[in-house]
Order: C-alpha cells, then structure tokens, then sequence
C-alpha cells in the first residue's frame, strides 16, 4: 500500500504563536504542514472589519479592499515565506477555512480568492485548499493560477452535522472531481458507529471507481470517526491530520500515535 502523509496543522491566531507551533512542528517527522490562515486572525484585520456586520459579505456587496501593497497582503507573504523557512524538507499547504465550512474567515468571497492568490504568488507553496463552496468563476481562476505555480489543488468539503448515505458521498466525490483538482478531500460528522463504515466503502468504491487516478482525502471527525484516521489510507486516503499542540478539527490525535498506528498497518 502506498505510504499515507501525515499532516498537522498551525492553528496561531498571531505571528508569535504561528512561529512557536512551526519550530515544534520542525521537530516531528510531519509530511505537510498546513497553515490555517483563516485562525490567524490579527493578520487579517481589514477582512474582519469589511464583515463585522454580515454573516456573508455578498449580502451587501461589502468586502474588504486588499492589493499586493497592503499590510494584510504583506504579512501575509512574509508569514509564508518565514514557515518555509522554519520547516525545511516539509510540504507546505495554505488553507483558508471560511466560516460556511466550519472555519473562521468571513464568507467574503472577493478578499478569500484575494487572499489565496496572494498565498499563491509567493511561489512557496505545494498545496492550496479550495472549498467547493467557492464560487465557479473563482474556482477556475484560483486553479488555473495554482497549476501555473505547480501547486496541487484539494477540493475540499466539510459536512459537520452528519454523514450520508454511501451514493451521495460517491455523487460529492465525482462533484469535487469534476472542479479539475488534483486532490478530493471530503470529511463528514458520524452520530453513530455505522457511519464510519459508510465513509470508507465510499471512499474504497471511489477509489475503485476513480482508478487510483485522483488522491484522495476523506476522513469521519469527532470521536466516533477517529478510526477513520488511522485506517483510511487501507480504503484509498493518501492523507491523515494530526497534531502537535492545537487541533484544527474533531477528532484529530497526536502525531506520535497517529505514526504509531500506520506503522502497525504498514500504512507508514
């Protein structure tokens, strides 16, 4: 079986802690190091400001004005080229996660394409995260862009209520395939242990459906859906999370029993 990458998240909310969870994240054998951007919230002030009073900013039109000149834009890039920096010999994934899909950026959609070009400029990255729920005419521009920087896109969706049943996740699989990603990436809430069983076949169906053809990330959270974690890479998953310090998502575990587990499922 192909090895599963492990990847542990930054979850800093400022450049201090940002800079404490890399150095301890430098020390483990991590894969992929994924900076949640959308936690790091005093670096994008203006962004928080433009929504302070709208839950979605294509509401009332409004957005935060952000160009290659601006604070939020500078330590943005700076913040990027420091991480890489920091860990050496480490994948890079940059990951803005918008309120919508269980994260903390406002759903502006102007400053979150904004943002991920930014990311994308630095020319530092190896992933970039694209929610399905991004609008069409952004999705394309945004992935055009990543494939000219040779950086893979993962399709993402997050479902934090519930897991359906096992054709739906199949029908959101071919969906985020159909974007033109590199990498699927679907994650969904169990409310009972059956569920867990459901996402892996769905996700062992595609895997076979697919070919092998499109890398896989799928994932059951919370408690109930721990198990999915460590044995997900036997049913098609390339990829695990786990942590070092904060977690960005239920039911992630350390990284030293995470490695652990894979290397009892030569998973490793």
């Amino acid at each position: 079986m192909e090895k599963v990458k492990v990847c542990v998240p930054i979850t800093g909310q400022n450049q201090t802690e940002i800079e404490q969870q890399a150095h301890a994240i430098a020390a483990t054998d991590a894969d992929v190091v994924e900076w949640r951007f959308d936690l790091a919230m005093a670096l994008y002030p203006s962004v928080q400001g433009a929504n302070a009073h709208t839950r979605d900013a294509a509401e009332d039109g409004s957005s935060a004005e952000i160009d290659a000149a601006s604070e939020d834009a500078r330590q943005l890039q700076a913040m990027i080229a420091r991480l890489r920096a920091l860990l050496p010999g480490k994948e890079l994934l940059f990951t803005i996660r918008t309120q919508r899909q269980g994260g903390s950026f406002p759903n502006d959609a102007a400053a979150y394409r904004r943002f991920c070009t930014l990311a994308l400029a630095s020319a530092r990255l190896d992933y970039l995260d694209l929610e399905d729920t991004t609008p069409a005419e952004d999705s394309r521009a945004l992935m055009t862009l990543a494939h000219e920087m040779g950086v893979r896109v993962i399709a993402s969706y997050h479902d934090f209520e519930k897991t359906p049943a096992v054709e739906e996740i199949l029908e959101k699989l071919r969906a985020l395939r159909a974007t033109g990603a590199d990498i699927l990436k679907a994650a969904y809430m169990p409310t009972k242990t059956s569920d867990v069983a459901t996402l892996l076949l769905a996700t062992a169906r595609f895997r076979e459906e697919d070919a092998a053809t499109h890398p896989l990330i799928t994932m059951s959270m919370g408690e109930i859906g721990q198990i999915s974690r460590l044995v997900g890479g036997a049913f098609g998953s390339m990829l695990t999370f786990a942590t070092v310090g904060e977690s960005s998502a239920p039911g992630q575990m350390p990284i030293e029993a995470v490695r652990a587990a894979l290397t009892q499922l030569s998973l490793h």
